[in-house]
């Protein structure tokens, strides 16, 4: 069984236990999470002056680090969240950049996580609302609440594969609630009134429960998912 069958829903809790331990299969649960919510960090690198290529090679050595059972070590320190986890070892790692970062060069640059430092050239690009005054934490949450919302997205996307121009013209109402607009769009889908209320309000169900999935892997307990759901909601509509 692969780690990705292994932690399907626990693995920042896998990784918390494992830690001490220093299980294979929790640095490989860890690094999946990286893979997946790396963008945030590279951002904050990038705001702070780095170059690109020298956000790489310092995110590189910000993987290394955590992946030390030491910094592991720490998790419990944090709030149950991969969230907090990150934005608190990255303070520690900014803090001491110089040092990690030689040790890192002398390691021979390796590389504990693939990620297209390019991709997050243009993510930066689109991010219409950037804000000098923020700190590393307000910053942070903000790009990590984004890239959760996303994923969902994108994921509640490929559900309606087989009807794109459906999922385009109502993906709008995730969160909106003017249904005045509903007899138009159906008119435009060639659909019933009913079925775009029905669509709709199943999307929304369905958007619902995949970005519980998604928080789901970023916690350490299932109690935590709506505290963490409700805080990213308040960072989104304090944009």
């Amino acid at each position: 069984m692969n780690a990705t069958q292994s932690f399907p829903e626990t693995r920042w809790s896998v990784v918390m236990l494992a830690a001490n331990d220093g299980q294979p299969q929790a640095q490989e649960a860890l690094a999946q999470l990286f893979r997946a919510y790396w963008y945030p960090l590279f951002a904050q690198l990038r705001v702070r002056g780095h170059g690109r290529h020298e956000a790489e090679d310092l995110l590189q050595a910000f993987f290394v680090h955590v992946f030390e059972k030491h910094a592991l070590g720490r998790a419990r320190r944090f709030k149950g969240s991969f969230r907090g986890f990150l934005i608190g070892c990255l303070k520690y790692f900014l803090a001491n950049q110089r040092e990690l970062a030689a040790a890192y060069k002398r390691g021979g640059h390796l590389r504990m996580v693939s990620f297209d430092a390019q991709e997050g050239e243009t993510r930066m690009l689109a991010d219409h609302r950037p804000d000098p005054s923020d700190d590393v934490e307000r910053s942070f949450d903000r790009q990590w609440a984004r890239l959760i919302m996303e994923r969902a997205l994108g994921q509640l996307q490929s559900q309606y594969a087989g009807r794109p121009e459906v999922f385009a013209a109502l993906k709008g109402f995730l969160t909106a609630t003017d249904e005045s607009r509903y007899a138009v769009l159906a008119s435009q889908l060639d659909v019933s009134l009913p079925f775009v209320k029905t669509t709709v309000h199943r999307m929304r169900r369905q958007f619902r429960d995949i970005l519980r999935r998604e928080i789901a892997v970023t916690v350490s307990a299932p109690h935590e998912i709506d505290e963490e759901l409700r805080h990213l909601i308040h960072v989104l509509v304090a944009e």
